[in-house]
């Protein structure tokens, strides 16, 4: 089994792909991960494989393809690999994948989900659509298949219409997150209008809503202190940078450590478009203890692009002898 990225689809690009599926004609969808590597994002929508081999030759960087033939009730969802794309790359688009379509749901993609590694190959694809046009224009579809594209279609008209609440244990992965803070006034007013600098979110299990659990003025990064039972979110500013601060202690439920974690990039995310708050950092740890508080030292400069921080000792400089083999025995 392959390791998960934690990386999730933003709702602009699920809106498109809802209503591409039901569109006339042929569509190809074009996504990519963000530069931040939070996200997977709409580049582009067209119309024609000619089109699309143009816009994939232009990018030395994978991409995801979701291409829906003409009359077809689903895509096809394309990995393009360019051979040369850098190893990063190809590591985040393989682990991202299978995250991808689980959010886009099985109902809207075929089964078939080609690799392609040569932009040129790409226009193959039209082999696709005159399969399913063939198979279309000889086969009379079955009540039962006439069944699942109205299913299909009427499921893209719900998840187009409905929000979808935190990811929990005991339902199926959303095909968007979305996040009620419980607060009487937005996160960045919090800090601008009361003069705090740290805030601690907890998520309540009983209606899946973002808690604020402290919020108070911290004088130093030496007093930084979280001591709260179970996995929170926080947000520490120092020297007009923002800090994010991922603590999951030794001890928490099962249960509550993958709520969290499924729900970070998501609510990061959140922060970022919608309170506009920008973080220099992002910073992961199990116990507090465990933080290594120079991290925090960033300036304003810094990128979140640089990825989450590790916590652990820095062990370049450490050297590790050899370990000697078994004596010989001395000749006599």
């Amino acid at each position: 089994m392959s390791t998960q990225s934690g990386i999730v689809a933003d709702q602009a690009l699920l809106d498109s792909l809802n209503e591409n599926l039901s569109a006339d004609g042929a569509v190809v969808v074009v996504a990519k991960i963000s530069p931040d590597s939070t996200s997977v994002h709409q580049l582009e929508v067209v119309r024609d494989l000619e089109q699309l081999v143009q816009l994939a030759s232009q990018n030395k960087e994978p991409l995801y393809i979701f291409y829906k033939p003409q009359e077809a009730a689903k895509y096809f969802f394309v990995s393009f690999i360019p051979d040369g794309s850098p190893v990063r790359s190809r590591m985040l688009y393989a682990s991202t994948k299978n995250t991808l379509a689980r959010q886009v749901g099985s109902n809207s993609l075929s089964t078939e989900q080609p690799l392609v590694t040569n932009a040129q190959d790409l226009a193959d694809l039209k082999d696709f659509d005159r399969d399913h046009s063939a198979a279309h224009n000889n086969k009379p579809l079955t009540q039962d298949e006439k069944m699942q594209i109205e299913i299909n279609k009427q499921q893209a008209i719900l998840r187009k219409n409905n929000s979808v609440r935190l990811v929990s244990q005991d339902s199926a992965s959303p095909l968007s997150l979305t996040f009620k803070v419980n607060s009487e006034k937005p996160i960045s007013d919090i800090f601008s209008d009361d003069g705090n600098n740290l805030i601690i979110f907890q998520i309540d299990p009983t209606d899946e809503t973002i808690q604020i659990a402290v919020s108070e003025t911290c004088p130093s990064v030496d007093a930084l202190h979280i001591d709260l039972p179970g996995p929170s979110y926080t947000i520490f500013r120092h020297n007009g940078s923002n800090f994010f601060i991922y603590s999951c202690p030794s001890g928490s439920k099962v249960k509550d450590r993958m709520i969290y974690a499924s729900n970070k990039n998501g609510f990061m995310n959140y922060l970022k478009n919608d309170q506009k708050i920008a973080f220099s950092r992002v910073v992961e740890v199990g116990d507090f203890v465990e933080l290594d508080k120079s991290t925090l030292m960033a300036s304003k400069e810094d990128d979140i692009e640089h990825g989450p921080v590790s916590n652990q000792p820095n062990t370049g400089s450490l050297k590790f002898n050899k370990p000697r083999g078994p004596m010989r025995k001395r000749r006599t």
